[in-house]
């Protein structure tokens, strides 16, 4: 997996002062692999954190609109079972949605800030 992020990373660094590259940019480092974030990268990412997030509400409404007296179960215990991992998902979820929207919420904001650095 790092070696596929090596070369889909891989980007000729300007040696000579006059090849400078246009476009403000961000390097983040992840041990070796290296990742070039551009204003564009930035809306793309915050795009897909936003459908992920209204995918992950989505599915924790969806969760808790069943009813607990449609739970039929042979005894007890199957019954806590499936209340306990019904409350696991819901909070598995909604936490997903909070991380989707506060990830979102950053890489909009960080595009802005290398658009306005480009100009």
């Amino acid at each position: 997996m790092i070696t596929t992020g090596k070369l889909l990373s891989a980007s000729p660094i300007p040696t000579t002062p006059e090849q400078e590259p246009k476009k403000e940019t961000k390097v983040f480092k992840f041990g070796e692999l290296q990742v070039e974030v551009t204003p564009v990268k930035a809306n793309i990412g915050a795009v897909i954190g936003v459908a992920f997030g209204i995918l992950s509400w989505e599915l924790a409404q969806g969760i808790q609109s069943i009813p607990e007296s449609s739970l039929q179960y042979l005894n007890d215990n199957a019954i806590l079972l499936a209340k306990s991992l019904r409350g696991a998902l819901l909070v598995l979820f909604y936490s997903s949605t909070f991380l989707s929207a506060f990830t979102s919420v950053g890489l909009f904001l960080l595009g802005r800030q290398l658009k306005s650095k480009e100009k």
